[in-house]
């Protein structure tokens, strides 16, 4: 195990993970989490998760946490309260300090391993004292299931998989970023004739389909990125579950009036900031009274800032930067546009359809998974801030339609998104339950 003093678990928490001495006695109080995401669930009391993440976020002194984060998090909470034990090993920013307060400290163990650097490079890398130091590990926090959240495509716990899979432990990922551009094929040939090996394509290829062969279980957020891994990477399909993102949706859809948008995520071209900004130059001409409202950091800010001022949109055109506290970004919003290039399946799109706000998406990903198209938002080509712009003036100059909408909206989130049951059945896939098994 990594250096105790990288260890950051509540209080001291390194005696907590290698000592039951200093554990409370069983009739002291413990901590509770406030809301239960689910009941105990049968099968998962003693089973212990070790939870494998990276996030590093954070910027400039501020922690800025995104839809990964949300997730990891949300699913430690489900995994505790169906009964399980979790360890986390992560690499970056901690992001559990609040959920440590609130769950029993035998339950809930964090550590900092630093094994992903920012370009989520290090763990990856398989060589046989790196397996042989997971193996470790794993031993250490006596776990019989490893959930992965995966990121670069799928291949960045590649060592720690086959550690655990050469241990026997259930192994289960999730995979929330589309499949990573691989290299372009090239046409050399040798004396002129006979095809080069092409290598160089291979090796990512490999690398990642290696590691999701030794998963168990690959849990996707939406099924046309499932199609990309298993298509493009050779992903095995049978091992594959489709569970969406989900979201507590709000005790009612509440009435709106149709002016105000919103775009919720990093202020980047990956992101499509500047797409709904040029979509709204064209709605402020058609629409007086809108207004456009950036949630989110990035570098685009001072750029889009200034083309704002030049065209005389600069009170029209907020950035309030990162928020985390997502039931105020969504008080006073009337519509939610989200324009990513790339993009597997937004939180900020459900966040805002349990609310009742009708969406407007990039057809990217699994975006056109979330909103019924012409019934409770419009999906549109990607990159084209025309039929962003003309989707939105379609809602906001129609109120009976935007009622319309806003409430299939509600109602459809509440279907498909619903957290409580897309949470037991991700409980289900990591611990081999049910019918997820």
């Amino acid at each position: 195990m990594d250096d105790p003093a990288d260890v950051v678990l509540r209080k001291d928490a390194y005696a907590i993970l290698m000592s039951v001495a200093v554990l409370p006695k069983p009739s002291e109080p413990l901590v509770t989490s406030p809301s239960l995401l689910l009941a105990p669930m049968s099968g998962a009391r003693g089973r212990r998760v070790a939870v494998l993440a990276a996030h590093h976020v954070r910027v400039n002194g501020q922690t800025l946490t995104g839809g990964a984060e949300k997730y990891l998090r949300t699913v430690i909470r489900a995994l505790l309260d169906a009964g399980a034990d979790v360890h986390v090993g992560y690499s970056g920013t901690s992001i559990y300090e609040d959920l440590l307060e609130q769950y029993d400290p035998r339950r809930l163990t964090v550590e900092r391993t630093g094994w992903l650097n920012e370009v989520l490079a290090g763990d990856r890398r398989i060589t046989l004292a790196t397996v042989r130091h997971r193996r470790r590990w794993f031993r250490a926090t006596g776990a019989d299931t490893v959930f992965a959240v995966q990121q670069a495509g799928g291949g960045a716990f590649a060592a720690s998989l086959l550690a655990a899979r050469t241990m026997s432990l259930r192994v289960a990922a999730s995979l929330r970023q589309e499949p990573a551009t691989l290299p372009p094929k090239r046409s050399d040939r040798w004396l002129g004739f006979l095809p080069a090996p092409r290598l160089w394509q291979r090796r990512p290829v490999w690398r990642r389909r290696i590691a999701a062969i030794w998963c168990d279980v690959l849990i996707y957020n939406s099924h046309r990125v499932a199609a990309a891994y298993q298509s493009q990477l050779g992903f095995p399909s049978r091992r594959g579950r489709v569970i969406y993102n989900g979201e507590l949706p709000a005790e009612q859809c509440r009435t709106r009036v149709a002016r105000h948008i919103a775009a919720v995520g990093r202020v980047t071209e990956a992101k499509g900031a500047d797409i709904v900004f040029e979509a709204f130059i064209a709605v402020a001409r058609r629409n007086p009274a809108s207004h456009l409202t950036y949630y989110g950091e990035g570098p685009l800010m001072p750029v889009l800032a200034a083309r704002a001022a030049a065209l005389g949109l600069e009170d029209r055109v907020t950035f309030a930067g990162y928020c985390a506290d997502r039931a105020r970004i969504y008080r006073n919003v009337d519509l939610c546009v989200q324009m990513s290039r790339r993009e597997s399946m937004s939180n900020s799109v459900v966040e805002a359809m349990a609310r009742g706000i009708p969406c407007i998406v990039a057809d990217v990903g699994g975006l056109s998974e979330t909103v019924a198209h012409g019934r409770s938002g419009y999906v549109v080509p990607s990159g084209d801030s025309t039929a962003c712009a003309d989707a939105i003036c379609d809602l906001f100059g129609d109120r009976e339609r935007y009622t319309l909408f806003s409430r299939a909206s509600f109602d459809r989130a509440r279907r498909l998104f619903d957290i409580h049951r897309l949470m037991r059945q991700t409980v289900e896939a990591i611990l081999g339950l049910g019918s997820t098994a």
